[in-house]
């Protein structure tokens, strides 16, 4: 079974095509770098160890031009007087014998050392003598090169055709320049031998250097090759599909192998979460668009298909009542659809909103709005419509509660809150609206509105969903007069303090059911207490 690392990596190369791994570029540059080193330090080394072969050269040079003015001193002994002797005043230079063939190969001169005596800017004698111990003679070009060298100076390197480089020093001595050179065949040797060991060194280290780096490299990289392995596996999983479920994940393992993976990795795990979270939040929000979508639908089935049939009623009817009454019920019914789209296209710009700026939304308005006007209103405004009910106002503070806000949504809130009281609660039943300060007075006040009853308790298992959208209360907590609801009230209401900063809760228990909206101020304090509670018989404002 081949392993998935290999796969994955030849699955890469073939995207890639022949771009070289990460651990091969490493060694490629390390091996450069170790290629320079030793360019630089073999030619340093090839510099110095020149400049001293040549330094003990010259001193054995110096003690070769010495040795070949000795050399020259015994083999040119003149036949008259001693030089400066009285009794001999016609002896001159001219009167002196040329030097013979002793005078090359002097006692204690190397083989293939060069030496030229030079009178009057020309060659009168000059050779060598071999290994073997023949003396040869010097071509022409080699005596002008050895007359062109300066009697006194340094020594220098000069170029002897056949004979090859020397090194080459004149010193004058009674009117004769005496030119010694030696050759610098044995050094140019040495050099080339160091120059061949540091190239056959360097390349053998070059490669030791690099298999063992190669080694060494590979180690170090195995946790980066798992998290490109991680990587490859998300794109294995089908998440156009909806499968929002991404289990792979770096090991921990990988994440403190060091400290470049462990970034890369940890960055990868965080990623893979954010990635999973938005394919769950797409995947709920898909599925609650088709439930809103089909819920909606339904909603409109209805009252478009009463329209429908009272229309054709209608049309078939010569009788004016019944025209009436059909008028009236398709009037009703449009009022009943216009209700929902209105709700409809607040939930959809509450959303655009949320969208937009984030959570939690700011409304949409936001101006200073008397809210204790808003609830005295709306729950007389209850009280008229549902005149069954026992309906008890109560206002704790003596001056008007002010938030800021929209105030047509916020008045929406209070009297869809109303109307879910006055909807899914009998005939008879006491229902308590109650507005209180909570928190410091003054400006960070924050405003609690209380809408409670006695009415049927609300299941516990439907108080998660009660503020969905198109949830309706159970049959048990029944509909006033038959009436039927859109199932939008509540999403509205959390959706309108939601946009205003604020929280809508609800609690319910036999005897009482309570939902409590706090408006922004001061910081939430659930535990806080409500107002005392008036007792339930008719308003009281």
């Amino acid at each position: 079974m081949s392993r998935p690392g290999k796969a994955i990596r030849a699955s890469h190369s073939k995207r890639t095509g022949r771009v070289p791994s990460l651990r091969w570029r490493v060694v490629a540059a390390v091996a450069l770098l170790l290629v320079a080193t030793n360019v630089v330090v073999g030619a340093v080394t090839v510099v110095a160890f020149r400049g001293y072969l040549v330094d003990r050269l010259d001193a054995e040079l110096s003690t070769a031009a010495n040795r070949t003015v000795g050399g020259r001193d015994g083999a040119d002994a003149p036949t008259g007087p001693p030089p400066g002797s009285s009794s001999s005043s016609s002896s001159s230079s001219s009167d002196r014998p040329d030097p013979d063939n002793a005078f090359i190969g002097a006692p204690g001169q190397s083989a293939g050392t060069v030496v030229a005596i030079v009178r009057d800017g020309a060659v009168v004698l000059g050779g060598y003598t071999d290994s073997d111990g023949d003396q040869h003679g010097l071509s022409s070009a080699q005596r002008k090169t050895l007359t062109a060298v300066d009697s006194g100076a340094d020594p220098s390197t000069v170029d002897l055709g056949s004979l090859g480089t020397y090194r080459v020093q004149a010193v004058g001595d009674d009117g004769d320049v005496f030119v010694t050179a030696l050759p610098l065949g044995d050094l140019n040797a040495a050099i080339a031998r160091l120059l061949l060991v540091i190239g056959i060194v360097t390349v053998l280290g070059l490669a030791v250097a690099a298999w063992a780096l190669a080694l060494l490299v590979r180690r170090p990289l195995r946790p980066l090759e798992r998290v490109a392995a991680v990587a490859s596996g998300v794109t294995a999983l089908d998440l156009e599909r909806g499968d929002t479920d991404i289990p792979v994940r770096v090991a921990d393992a990988d994440l403190t192998a060091n400290r470049e993976v462990g970034q890369v990795g940890t960055a990868l795990n965080r990623l893979l979460g954010h990635v999973a979270r938005a394919l769950t939040v797409r995947r709920d929000a898909e599925a609650g668009m088709r439930t809103f979508v089909a819920d909606a639908s339904h909603e409109l089935r209805t009252p478009i298909a009463t329209v429908r049939a009272y229309a054709e009623l209608t049309a078939r009817s010569s009788d004016l009542d019944a025209i009436h009454r059909n008028v009236d019920r398709i009037g009703r019914e449009a009022v009943r659809m216009g209700d929902l789209v209105e709700e409809l296209l607040l939930l959809a710009r509450l959303d655009a909103t949320a969208l937009a700026s984030g959570t939690p939304v700011s409304p949409i308005v936001r101006e200073p709005v008397d809210l204790t006007s808003i609830v005295v209103e709306a729950t007389m405004d209850a009280r008229a419509t549902a005149p069954g009910h026992r309906w008890t106002l109560q206002i704790v503070d003596d001056h008007p509660l002010t938030v800021t806000g929209d105030a047509e949504q916020l008045r929406r809130v209070v009297t869809n809150l109303l109307a879910n009281a006055r909807t899914h609660t009998p005939a008879g039943t006491a229902v308590v609206v109650s507005l209180q300060r909570v928190g410091p007075s003054g400006a960070g006040a924050a405003a609690r509105l209380v809408v409670a009853n006695d009415g049927p308790v609300i299941p516990s298992d439907a108080l998660p969903t009660l503020f969905d959208r198109f949830t309706r209360g159970e049959a048990s907590r029944t509909r006033a007069q038959g009436q039927g609801t859109s199932g939008l009230g509540l999403a509205i209401v959390r959706a309108v303090v939601s946009s205003h900063g604020g929280s809508v809760r609800v609690a319910s228990e036999p005897g009482r059911t309570a939902f409590t909206v706090d408006l922004p101020g001061a910081p939430l304090d659930p535990l806080a207490p409500l107002a005392p509670l008036a007792p339930l018989g008719p308003l009281a404002v």
